[in-house]
């Protein structure tokens, strides 16, 4: 393959076959990804019998032929007989836009809703119902984070995902959570957002598919500012100018990927988040800074922070290390500052790059919000969740040597989110009695099933006796926590100690659903010792 780039490079400089000149300096003729190959250039006969006679002599010199039964050929602007009639010629077939190019679509109108449905499909049907079924929430959790939320991962790094489309893909995932289909009309007692918060909000750290959306898109504006040499990068600024239209405000009147994301940036800044401000030069050399139009000292560029002073520069795109070399800033003005608000611009200009040291490696991009420096997905989503998603509660504790499925069961009991008969009655639904179940004397509620109940508090003294530990009534979550922060245990021990309160509680809710939907009622006793088995499990 890179002997038939070179090839074809050559058949390029000799003008035997025209490409698309995008600029002055710029064309593209041809693009290898692995082994296929994109072919590009202006419509013409002597084109297409440049192409046909490079791959005749590229078989004949490497024995590999290209089969033309799946190579494609398609004509922009050109008459659809043409492209045909040609297509016949080379014993190829015609291809129509829209079509799929390494896992992503081509020539589609990506901003429309049905163009999203076979994403949709392929996300719902990897969500079959045995899954729901065998699954415990631990599980879907688990699966939640790390496959469902990287599907349509190739369609979401590069075009912007319609909300209608990210509230049905996050509701396929809220019921996945919840264990329920879509098309039943079964309650949930989780609120999704509450799940998508980060566990620093209180919530279960999932993340939004909107935020890893934007994330993806603006990973593009972070590689064309530091990848600017690049070709993708020469490209865009062919097309759209030098800057790409980074930080201005554009209106979109035809399909464009690029725009739409430059666009999206420019929305987020005005609802509050500036995601350019975290993207900052770090000089080196300053031979790839420009002086004023970069952001390199400060937050802001010279040219916005001093107008009067940028006005009088005759070179504008002057380099830090050219404009820093001479024997004073006003060297390549048109003209000497005269007073006034030009002095005292040019004098302020003077103290903030005085002292200024140039040293010797190359000029580079840095992202404020890692230490390294280095641009990251996950960094940029989560700041989006933190300024889009409201905050749930207290920061979520997580106990790792405990499975997920019990820590989410006491982050529920947390925020009251378990379908307790006092919960079931607020939604409105019948039910026979809303009393506790098990002791038949108080309301069945979150605080009372765990905590203010005769066989909880009895299980809780028990296990104190186990530990050694102070014995002490508590009565509701804020209570129990309290009085667990007090413990005189060290670090480790305390978080253990938490631990086993987590699987005391998934014992006392399987004590209460056994003794509701099963026909034989559960032992009180044997609550104890399947904690004290779990626990050292």
């Amino acid at each position: 393959m890179e002997t038939l780039h070179i090839s074809f490079q050559r058949i390029v400089d000799a003008g035997m076959f025209k490409g698309i000149m995008l600029s002055p300096s710029l064309q593209l003729s041809h693009l290898f990804y692995a082994d296929d190959v994109i072919f590009m250039g202006q419509w013409n006969e002597s084109n297409l019998d440049t192409i046909v006679q490079v791959l005749e002599c590229f078989h004949r010199a490497s024995g590999l032929r290209l089969n033309m039964s799946k190579s494609k050929l398609m004509g922009i602007y050109v008459d659809a007989d043409k492209v045909a009639q040609a297509a016949r010629k080379i014993g190829c077939v015609t291809l129509k836009t829209p079509f799929t190019y390494l896992g992503s679509k081509v020539g589609g109108h990506m901003s429309r809703i049905q163009s999203w449905n076979e994403t949709i499909e392929a996300m719902a049907s990897r969500l079959s119902k045995w899954k729901m079924k065998t699954l415990s929430i631990g599980g879907r959790l688990t699966l939640l984070k790390s496959v469902l939320g990287s599907m349509p991962i190739y369609h979401m790094s590069i075009f912007k995902v319609p909300m209608k489309i990210l509230q049905r893909m996050e509701s396929i995932r809220s019921h996945f959570f919840n264990g329920s289909d879509p098309l039943a009309k079964k309650p949930t007692w989780v609120k999704w957002t509450n799940v998508l918060a980060s566990k620093e909000k209180g919530g279960l750290g999932i993340s939004s598919l909107y935020a890893l959306n934007r994330a993806l898109m603006f990973k593009w504006v972070w590689r064309f500012l530091s990848q600017n040499s690049s070709l993708w990068a020469n490209v865009i600024k062919s097309i759209h100018g030098d800057h790409g239209k980074i930080g201005k405000q554009v209106k979109v009147s035809y399909p464009s990927i690029w725009l739409d994301i430059v666009k999206e940036v420019d929305l987020l800044k005005k609802r509050g988040l500036n995601l350019l401000s975290f993207v900052n030069k770090k000089v080196g050399n300053g031979s790839d800074t420009l002086f004023w139009e970069e952001t390199w000292h400060g937050d802001v560029a010279f040219k916005f922070l001093f107008p009067r002073a940028y006005a009088l520069e005759s070179c504008k795109n002057i380099d830090v290390a050219s404009k820093l070399s001479q024997n004073s800033l006003a060297f390549t003005f048109r003209r000497e500052p005269r007073g006034g608000v030009e002095q005292d611009q040019f004098d302020s200009l003077k103290a903030m790059v005085e002292g200024t040291s140039l040293v010797n490696i190359r000029d580079r991009w840095i992202w404020s919000l890692q230490s390294s420096g280095d641009f990251t997905v996950a960094s940029i989503r989560k700041l989006i969740d933190e300024f889009t998603l409201s905050e749930v509660s207290s920061s979520t504790r997580w106990i790792k040597a405990v499975p997920i499925k019990v820590n989410v069961l006491a982050w529920k009991i947390k925020l009251d989110n378990l379908p307790t008969r006092l919960n079931i009655s607020r939604r409105g639904m019948d039910i026979d009695s809303i009393l506790c179940p098990t002791c038949g004397k108080a309301v069945e509620s979150t605080r009372h099933i765990f905590f203010t109940c005769q066989i909880a508090r009895d299980i809780l003294h028990l296990i104190t006796s186990w530990w050694n530990i102070p014995y002490m009534e508590v009565s509701s979550y804020e209570e129990w926590l309290v009085w667990i922060l007090s413990l005189r245990l060290s670090i480790n021990h305390k978080r253990i100690f938490e631990g086993v309160c987590y699987v005391t509680w998934w014992h006392i809710w399987n004590f209460r659903n056994k003794t509701i939907f099963c026909s034989e009622s559960p032992s009180k006793a044997a609550i104890f010792d399947e904690v004290q088995s779990r626990s050292f499990c």
